[in-house]
């Protein structure tokens, strides 16, 4: 059910901020402990950043994160692989151009990922690491146009706008604890893990929003065989961990629609000795909007039929409560290995990153990048650590698309598969749910504030109660009557019209007031 706001209530709108990009050089010098062999050949370096706390300060947005640096590497005269964990700790500031007095709970959205990584040898147990995180980021916060008491005696164009209601907004830290079976004893180490987290069920109880979802973590491992460092070979798991959350939401009703957002901050695996139990810890944020669907008259007009006025207006993007679109993304690529044909896959992980989707026609054009690795062996029992990057393109029918419509999406791989093909090299197939929220911006100009000038009378055309005017191309009852100082009332009245937004055309009667 809808909700009329009146007159001297108050249009919500989203505004940007800030929506630009960042980038954190990654610099590290490590010395590998005593109990670790010697390097003989680094596999490859993997940096997996995160974004633990984020504020804003005096138009300053303010960063804080970790990244996790493995290092897998081979010893001399040996193809078991050794992995050295590191974790560095960041600190960033971006200036955003605005002083957030100008918002209210400003809503931060941050996306890191790793540019580049490069990693050497300096010596047999000194490794160098020199990389690059980057971080999309958008600031967006609420904004508020009042609408005006407007003065007794104007003559007022009202337009009736699909909007919403005041959105309702709360951001909250979720921490996870949860011990996986990975059946596999004897765990050394852990060379990669990630965690995707999707949302389900979402109930509103007066005030309070109760979140269920799930958080897939899957992980690459290393397991120890024989008294020898280092593994053989590599296994992976996958593990879905529940999540149910209640959340405050002060104000929050049955007729708002609630989105829940989960983003993960952190995710911890440690081995448990010889159990094959892995202790997993997630720090998550979950970020809840609820909106109302509402309707507003705006002001976009006024005149007085017996004094001169002044007003002021102001341009206006009203959005509308914001419909959903779902659909699955399907990209594929291929990877060779530069040390000869792939003989078996260890783990095949991939990313989308610079997703960008805008209307097209009857369509949401979607285009961004896809990273792939793979880690497996190659020819002679070789490990390898393979990586490739993609441009990609698809389409998502939708309706309802126009110019001033506005979409905010999101993507999740939910998949990667993979093919070695008889030439030995390696076909990958992602796959990803892509949820799109599209809004209808109604462009609009609104009057801010109005006055009556009674100092400045405006002219009568004659003692006479009736006249004929002649109209031009796409007037309204609204054009006629302001241009010829009578009300729309009036010019409908005589003239027997029904429709006071329809197009006149030819002679119309005028009554003067």
């Amino acid at each position: 059910m809808e909700e009329l706001i009146k007159q001297t209530d108050s249009v919500y709108m989203t505004e940007t901020l800030f929506d630009g990009q960042a980038e954190q050089g990654v610099e590290l010098d490590h010395v590998l402990p005593d109990y670790y062999p010697e390097i003989f050949k680094i596999i490859k370096c993997c940096v997996t950043p995160r974004v633990t706390s984020t504020a804003i300060s005096g138009g300053k947005l303010m960063l804080d994160g970790t990244a996790v640096i493995r290092v897998l590497y081979l010893a001399e005269n040996s193809n078991a692989l050794n992995c050295v964990e590191q974790r560095y700790t960041w600190n960033k500031t971006v200036d955003i151009g605005k002083a957030p007095e100008q918002c209210s709970d400003p809503i931060i959205t941050v996306i890191p990922r790793t540019d580049y990584c490069n990693c050497r040898a300096v010596s047999s147990r000194r490794i160098d690491v020199r990389g690059a995180i980057s971080f999309r980021i958008t600031v967006t916060c609420t904004t508020k146009f009042q609408l005006p008491a407007l003065p007794d005696g104007l003559q007022v164009l009202r337009r009736e706008i699909p909007c919403t209601s005041q959105p309702i907004f709360t951001d909250r830290q979720v921490t996870v604890r949860e011990e996986i079976e990975t059946g596999a004893p004897g765990i050394e180490y852990i060379v990669s893990c990630d965690a995707v987290p999707r949302t389900g069920d979402v109930r509103i109880i007066a005030n309070k929003a109760v979140v269920k979802g799930t958080v897939t973590v899957s992980a690459l491992y290393g397991v120890h065989t024989d008294e020898q460092p280092g593994c053989d070979e590599l296994e992976n798991m996958t593990a879905d961990i529940p999540i149910s959350q209640i959340i405050d939401m002060p104000g929050l009703t049955d007729q708002h629609s609630c989105k829940p957002e989960f983003t993960v901050r952190s995710c911890e695996l440690i081995p448990k000795s010889d159990s094959g139990i892995v202790s997993c810890e997630l720090v998550l944020g979950c970020r809840c909007t609820a909106l109302c669907p509402a309707t507003v008259e705006i002001p976009c007009d006024v005149y007085s039929t017996n004094y001169e006025c002044s007003s002021t207006a102001a341009s206006l993007r009203i959005p509308s409560a914001p419909h959903s679109v779902n659909s699955q993304l399907s990209v594929k690529t291929g990877i060779s290995c530069g040390g000869g044909e792939i003989e078996s896959v260890w783990d095949c992980r991939s990313e989308l990153y610079n997703v960008i989707c805008r209307p097209d026609g009857d369509s949401l054009l979607v285009t961004g990048q896809v990273c792939v690795q793979a880690v497996g062996k190659c020819s002679g029992g070789i490990p390898f650590f393979e990586e490739k990057q993609e441009a990609f393109e698809q389409r998502i029918p939708a309706e309802g698309l126009s110019q001033d419509t506005a979409v905010n999406h999101c993507e999740t791989v939910t998949g990667t598969g993979f093919a070695i093909r008889s030439d030995g090299t390696l076909d990958i197939t992602t796959q990803a749910d892509f949820a799109a929220d599209i809004t209808d911006c109604t462009p609009v100009t609104a009057i801010s504030s109005a006055s009556i000038l009674e100092d400045k009378p405006r002219e009568k055309c004659g003692d006479y109660s009736l006249r004929i005017c002649y109209t031009s191309a796409g007037e309204s009852c609204w054009d006629i009557a302001k241009r010829c100082n009578t009300t729309v009332e009036a010019v409908m009245s005589e003239n027997g019209i029904e429709d006071r937004d329809a197009e006149l055309s030819g002679m119309i009667i005028i009554p003067m007031v």
